[in-house]
């Protein structure tokens, strides 16, 4: 498919294979589908594996990407005809956000969820410098194996410390300038879309404050009995407030979708204020989303002159004007099979 630099629609009945056309641009983007982690779900029953191809086109040059993914999970990943280090460069090369209604909540979700939406702005906000990421992942790793031997001499945890201390405040320093940028945006998106009262967003570290080396050395007694880290920025998180409460608390239902679209949104719009152009990928638009709130929602997208990918039963139900339809391309999915509209 040729797609166009802003609103790409493919429509067509339910089970049709719409949201199959994301799920490819999201294994190219991450190396997973946005809606299941399980590579075996997402390929063909008879078929040993799965293979996308993409090419992204920039102002400045283009980038040929390409992953295949086993049945066991084994993988090949090229760049520009090149074996590819790891994800990251993909990730790198084509940054993607979703609004879909797989996504899980944000707000009432689990901290790891939050964590990794730290961590998409931490990685692009860092220029994409995935080896501090992984350096810090592997210290932990380390750590943990020590622990669970079972030590007397809690000082032989000192070189994990310093390691963990070294990579862990710097991504902490990218956190912290990510959520900084969102927090505006999203104070001003809930306004925006008539949420009726203001959210704040409350950064948490994951050791409290002072020197993350001082925590870790404070905190080995305690974690030798636990034998495991209980400390450090694998325990990052941030809360969603209202007036001092927690959001999950106090939201109903419908005023939690509406914030959850408010972090996605600002997401997208702190990364076009950055220069990063994210695809967005909006699926099954109008499923979840009332009639009087979607041209909300595609006000806020387009604003930010991303390239939508987006999904619906057609194109009526989809809330778009004529004139945000007038350069969309538009495609017909019926088994399986796209064809332009």
């Amino acid at each position: 498919m040729s797609l166009g630099p802003s609103l790409n629609l493919w429509v067509g009945d339910n089970g049709a294979g719409k949201t199959s056309v994301l799920e490819a641009v999201s294994i190219l983007s991450s190396g997973r589908s946005f809606v299941t982690s399980r590579s075996k779900a997402v390929i063909t029953f008879d078929k040993p594996g799965l293979t996308v191809f993409g090419c992204v086109r920039g102002e400045s040059r283009s980038h040929r990407l390409a992953i295949h993914v086993g049945r066991e999970d084994e993988r090949k990943l090229r760049l520009d005809g090149l074996t590819a280090r790891g994800q990251a460069a993909l990730s790198r090369v084509l940054p993607v956000l979703y609004i879909t209604p797989h996504t899980t909540d944000l707000i009432s979700g689990s901290p790891s969820i939050r964590r990794r939406f730290l961590d998409w702005g931490a990685f692009h906000w860092s220029g994409g410098s995935s080896s501090y990421f992984t350096s810090l992942k592997r210290a932990i790793l380390q750590r943990n194996a020590v622990l669970r031997d079972g030590i007397l001499d809690l000082s032989v945890l000192e070189p994990w410390d310093a390691q963990i201390a070294s990579y862990g405040e710097v991504i902490d320093d990218w956190r912290k300038t990510f959520l900084d940028c969102v927090r505006p945006l999203f104070e001003s998106l809930c306004y925006r879309l008539e949420l009726g009262f203001p959210l704040s967003l409350f950064y948490k570290n994951g050791w409290g404050p002072g020197p993350l080396h001082e925590a870790l050395k404070k905190n080995r007694p305690r974690e030798a009995k636990a034998k495991s880290t209980l400390v450090g920025p694998q325990r990052a998180d941030f809360e969603v407030l209202r007036d001092g409460e927690r959001a999950s608390d106090v939201l109903s239902r419908g005023q939690l979708k509406v914030a959850n679209l408010a972090l996605t949104l600002s997401q997208l719009h702190a990364a076009s204020h950055l220069g990063i152009s994210p695809v967005l990928c909006f699926d099954d638009v109008g499923a979840e989303l009332d009639d009087a709130f979607i041209p909300r929602v595609w006000q806020a997208v387009f604003e930010t002159n991303s390239q939508v990918l987006a999904t619906g039963i057609d194109v009526g139900r989809m809330g778009l004007s004529s004139k945000w339809l007038r350069d969309a391309e538009v495609f017909h999915v019926k088994h399986g099979v796209i064809e332009p509209k």
